[in-house]
């Protein structure tokens, strides 16, 4: 790779990151002190524009943004999605080019829309069409013809990759070549402001081929084409290398890797100036890496695990910058990947600016410089039912003459999961309005960070689930320890799983401040140990078994094992809709009666009725899902139709929200609830914390962070956190401003689908065929109400239950033997946590 720039890049990155630590100090802070924004640390205001998105809704059942990148002195953003059909049209013979959608924005540099381009028609209509035409009825004199017209040509058309290209905008079209399965290639270049275009033909026509498009890599152009066989039963690559000068170099994998199957390509990485990391998944379904020199061709997997510690980064979603390489976005700000010391190195802090983290997942980096840096995506919309719209945005940060934040107090915030928009947005609006205070982020307590994913068995499908636990329980080992120097964050999100922390050594007790009303009451009560409330709910779930009312008695809101069991076998016909295994089933069902194992004194009881009957029941009737095997690949069955509660009786619901619940049920929504799993006393449903926050027993500034959870229980931020995947806001009208919307957005799919398909179709297919009422809202309201269990997983006694309980399961322990066990364990496990 040739990098012009790289001393001025990286001079560049170490001011931007050391303007960070000068905003932020660096260290732990001292008890009862809180730092100050220094005069001098650097500040990029932002702006945020909505672009011009000028489609007619009517017409496309969903449209999907996708930015580009930048063409020229343009920013373009691709649109895919489907044209609605009407209901005499045969789904399973649609016509790609009639009913495809693949649409281009242009815009300037300011955001204002320069041209829009149907990719579909303008290729259709243009001199492509007329090439292939001419080259395909060629004279063969060995072979019959029949001379193909335009509607031939168009019903075998193709609009594939498309990437930018320079200051063009560059789209692989191909048609059905002579021979089977064979395609006819074009390179067809589209200029962005005039929609002119300028085509290529493939010299040879080529089988078993999809070209995926090119990208920019150095000061190289890398083009991938999925190669497969004439069934699609094994697949590969062919990488294309061009310089300036051309074809530098053409690499098979499938012959350099005869024995590798490569499914797809997610990413392409320069390491260096001669040597291209290629991450792949194979059908395992794990990402690998392969190493390739770009003169040689020469190819090895990377079987040592040498570039291991890239799983987690979302390297599918770099960019490259010149003088500085490869950029991944994530929640910290832009990274550059430094090969040699396997990690990645923060160029420029999001602490730097007022961006809402949320935002960067569905931002493309344009371009950056020290002065400037442009982001393009699309708005965040949510969890809505009907998703498939979205509207594209410009971002644009500008380095400030003087940091407005001079002054203020820094607060600390802390997650032990994602940063999602919700949080996100909450801190953006504490920060842009409260003139005293300045929340940052503190990404040493994420549990992702604390996964190495370099020494995991990819063998083992629970191998990341079992180290990430293993994190967890650490992190929460820390931040005890933290809290109780001082050293710790002010503010705490998303640890309402970690119980150790619910003590007032730790975290301040809330009861006093908070007010419900207009809040789900008994979420917060739920919420609480012994009596006092440590950490606030934002979102919560519910878990139980979602049944049709007509199966159950009237006012039923759980069941015994007994009851359950009769239900498994009569309503449910056998098939118990809780499909796990024995372990997994037992942990859950402990999960929502953690009150009846726990004594007055605090001490674990495991010798009780409630424990004795749940072993005896999961031992007895809990069975592994079936596993049916069809061409190689293995899958849980799932029912016999597209109806699962019809089919099975039952459906498992787990932390699910209102959003989720529709789109489960779907046309049963109104006529069904949920129910407790299984217990001692048949309870209802249990509640989960999905999103939580909380504040440091030692924080100097109370006050201030009791503001920030009054921001966080703010109309406008719950209302981001119903949008969210994390569960049901706290706040009743949010939920119901939420719900009311998803409800309207379920009947316009319906409509929707009923428009474009017949009934037939729509049950043939999946799609929900009966409009939903808001009555379902106060229903579902009222199940909330009748929850009063909450669940109190602690993982590190969840990981103790695992190991111990399948001795019993399997015959090599008795059930006294395991109890014992157990209840040491545990006991001795808390007794040292304290």
């Amino acid at each position: 790779m040739v990098y012009p720039r790289k001393t001025v890049a990286c001079i560049l990155a170490v001011a931007m990151t050391a303007s960070v630590v000068l905003t932020c100090g660096c260290g732990k802070k001292t008890k009862g002190s809180n730092e100050v924004v220094s005069a001098d640390s650097t500040w990029y205001n932002m702006e945020k524009y909505v672009l011009e998105f000028d489609h007619d809704a009517d017409l496309y059942s969903g449209l999907y943004p996708d930015p580009l990148g930048e063409a020229g002195d343009y920013l373009v953003v691709e649109s895919t999605g489907m044209i609605k059909t009407g209901p005499d049209v045969d789904m399973m013979t649609l016509s790609f080019v009639e009913y495809y959608a693949q649409l281009l924005d242009v815009y300037d540099k300011n955001g204002n829309l320069v041209n829009s381009i149907d990719v579909i028609d303008l290729l259709s209509d243009s001199v492509v069409v007329d090439d292939y035409l001419e080259y395909i009825n060629e004279p063969d004199p060995e072979e019959d013809q029949e001379e193909i017209d335009v509607s031939d040509a168009l019903s075998s058309f193709w609009s594939g990759g498309i990437c930018i290209a320079g200051d063009q905008i560059k789209v692989t079209v191909s048609f059905d070549g002579r021979s089977y399965n064979s395609v006819i290639e074009y390179s067809a270049y589209i200029d962005p402001a005039t929609s002119a275009v300028t085509f290529e033909r493939d010299s040879e026509e080529k089988s078993n081929i999809s070209n995926e498009g090119v990208e920019s890599i150095g000061s190289y152009k890398v083009e991938k084409i999925w190669v497969h066989d004439n069934n699609f039963e094994k697949s590969s690559y062919v990488i294309n290398i061009y310089d300036d000068a051309g074809l530098l170099n053409s690499i098979d994998l499938s012959l350099k890797l005869p024995d590798e199957e490569i499914m797809t390509i997610d990413a392409i990485l320069g390491i260096d100036d001669h040597t291209l990391l290629i991450q792949y998944f194979a059908p395992t379904g794990y990402a690998e890496f392969l190493i390739m020199d770009i003169y040689t061709g020469r190819v090895r997997i990377d079987e040592e695990g040498e570039y291991d510690w890239l799983q987690t980064a979302a390297i599918h979603e770099t960019t490259y910058i010149e003088g500085f390489g490869s950029v991944v976005l994530d929640d910290e700000g832009i990274k550059t990947i430094d090969y040699e010391n396997k990690t990645l190195t923060t160029a420029f802090s999001f602490d730097s600016c007022n961006i809402n983290r949320g935002d960067v997942a569905r931002l493309k980096l344009v371009s950056y410089s020290e002065e400037e840096i442009v982001f393009i995506g699309s708005l965040y919309q949510g969890n809505m039912f009907n998703s498939s719209w979205s509207t594209p945005q410009l971002i644009v940060l500008n380095k400030a003459d003087s940091n407005p934040n001079a002054g203020k107090t820094v607060l600390t915030a802390a997650t032990v999961g994602n940063i999602d928009y919700a949080m996100s947005e909450a801190v953006c609006v504490f920060n842009h309005t409260n003139p005293d205070y300045f929340i940052r982020f503190d990404y040493s307590y994420k549990a992702d960070n604390h996964v190495d994913v370099s020494a995991l068995d990819y063998s083992d499908e629970n191998a990341y689930t079992n180290a990430y636990n293993e994190a967890t329980i650490e992190l929460s080992n820390q931040l005890t320890v933290d809290l109780m120097a001082g050293d710790g964050p002010d503010i705490i999100f998303d640890a309402a799983g970690m119980s150790q922390l619910n003590n007032e050594d730790y975290l301040i007790d809330l009861s006093d401040r908070i007010n419900t009303d207009g809040i789900f009451a008994n979420v917060v009560e739920a919420a609480k140990t012994d009596d006092k409330l440590y950490q606030v709910p934002l979102t919560f779930g519910v878990t139980g078994i979602a049944v049709l009312n007509e199966d159950i008695a009237s006012g039923q809101t759980g069941f015994t094992f007994d009851q359950y069991a009769s239900f498994v076998s009569s309503v449910c016909n056998g098939q118990n809709p809780l499909a796990m295994d024995q372990t997994e089933f037992f942990t859950m069902c402990m999960d929502a009666m953690g009150d009846q194992f726990i004594t007055g004194d605090g001490d674990v009881d495991y010798d009780n009725e409630a424990f004795r009957a749940l072993a005896e029941y999961t031992s007895e009737y809990v069975f592994a899902p079936v596993v049916i095997e069809a061409d190689g690949i293995e899958f849980v069955s799932t029912g016999l139709n597209n109806d699962p509660l019809l089919d099975k009786g039952a459906i498992r619901i787990d932390s699910t929200s209102f959003d989720m619940y529709v789109a489960l049920l779907g046309n049963h929504t109104d006529e069904s609830t949920i129910l407790g799993i299984p217990s001692i006393d048949a309870r209802g449903p249990m509640l989960s914390i999905t999103s939580s926050v909380a504040i440091s027993a030692q924080t100097a500034e109370e006050d201030a962070c009791w503001n920030f959870v009054e921001t966080l229980l703010s109309s406008d931020v719950q209302g981001y956190y119903a949008q969210s995947s994390k569960g049901s806001p706290v706040l009743v009208s949010a939920f119901d401003a939420f719900a009311e919307a998803i409800i309207d957005d379920y009947n316009r799919a319906v409509t929707v689908d009923r428009n474009r398909m017949s009934y037939e179709a729509m049950e043939l297919y999946g799609s929900h065929t009966t409009e939903l009422d808001y009555s379902a809202i106060d229903d579902y309201k009222a199940m909330i109400a009748s929850c009063s269990t909450i669940s109190t997983t602690d993982t590190a006694i969840s990981v103790i239950i695992k190991e111990e309980m399948p001795a019993y399961f399997s015959g090599q322990k008795t059930i006294d033997e395991v109890i014992d066990i157990i209840e040491n364990r545990v006991q001795l496990f808390l007794n040292e946590r304290g």
